[in-house]
């Protein structure tokens, strides 16, 4: 599969299997980012539970969205649903109205292919606006699935380290995206940035273990060094809203902005080189679950919270 070089990325984090904090994962490396890396940075909820729209909306203390996702398909321009949440970080929310796209798609266009790229020829007209896109898709594979994963440039795969969490990340590359790519063949230019190991606990030889043959299975460049381990703070960040307070919170900035930075040399790697080999992230911000010094200086623009 060949990389997308246009200037804008657009990037999902999936996963076939439920409840491994993809939500969450996107909606905190959307916010590094805009607010710590200052790029122009769009997030668009795809999940009719509207999760990502409810964990920034929280973080921004936004009350009321005008316009739905949902309300910007059918009328044929995603300008309609921005709402601007700080200088760099704008979001298209979702809501319930999004369980009827699949309808929508079959009733306005009789092919496949028209149904299937509806999303990606309208995300055209508004890419150029953003240095990344991130989309946060619900763990299926339906046409709303679709839409979405062919407007996708580059798969992060979060992986839980469960066995079931692991075999669905095989079924996603092996089966899903390779689907995808056999029907439309260049019309899908996604490359996976990687697999990135989440929800690991170290006491527990099983979640290493699981590690470890997820690197046997998919090879070690494509694994993410940077691992996100269980901490209590990510799991209040969707019930309260992201927070910038205390010791902890810029430990989560600093973990997160490591995956932003790895994504970034990834994403670099396969434009330059066409596939990566011998590669290891080096830590920049946080080290062995300790803040670098760079990591100590962590100061983000625009959110005053």
């Amino acid at each position: 599969m060949v990389a997308n070089k246009h200037q804008s990325k657009t990037i999902i984090f999936g996963q076939q299997k439920g409840g491994v904090g993809k939500t969450t994962d996107t909606c905190m490396v959307a916010l590094v980012s805009s607010l710590l890396m200052n790029k122009k940075t769009l997030l668009i909820d795809f999940d009719l539970q509207g999760n990502a729209t409810s964990f920034l909306s929280k973080s921004f203390q936004v009350e009321k969205f005008p316009y739905t996702l949902m309300t910007a398909l059918e009328s044929g321009n995603l300008k309609k649903a921005i709402l601007k949440l700080s200088e760099n970080l704008d979001i298209i929310p979702a809501g319930y109205d999004m369980r009827l796209f699949t309808e929508f798609l079959t009733e306005e266009f009789k092919t496949v292919r028209e149904r299937t790229f509806y999303f990606k020829n309208l995300l055209s007209e508004i890419e150029s606006d953003y240095d990344y896109i991130f989309i946060d898709i619900p763990p299926s594979t339906d046409l709303k699935v679709d839409n979405a994963m062919v407007a996708c440039d580059y798969l992060v795969v979060v992986q839980e380290t469960q066995q079931f969490s692991f075999e669905g990340s095989q079924r996603l590359i092996f089966d899903y995206v390779q689907t995808l790519v056999d029907d439309f063949g260049q019309d899908v230019p996604i490359q996976v940035a990687g697999v990135l190991p989440a929800l690991l606990q170290q006491k527990r030889p099983m979640h290493q273990k699981l590690v470890d043959e997820t690197i046997q299975t998919f090879g070690r460049d494509n694994v993410f060094n940077t691992i996100i381990q269980n901490h209590a703070r990510l799991e209040w960040y969707p019930r309260l809203g992201f927070q910038f307070d205390d010791f902890h919170d810029k430990k989560m900035v600093a973990l997160f902005a490591d995956i932003f930075c790895e994504l970034e040399e990834r994403i670099n790697i396969y434009e330059t080189k066409g596939d990566i080999e011998n590669y290891l992230y080096t830590p920049k911000f946080l080290l062995e679950g300790k803040l670098t010094k760079i990591g100590k200086e962590i100061k983000l623009n625009g959110f005053d919270r």
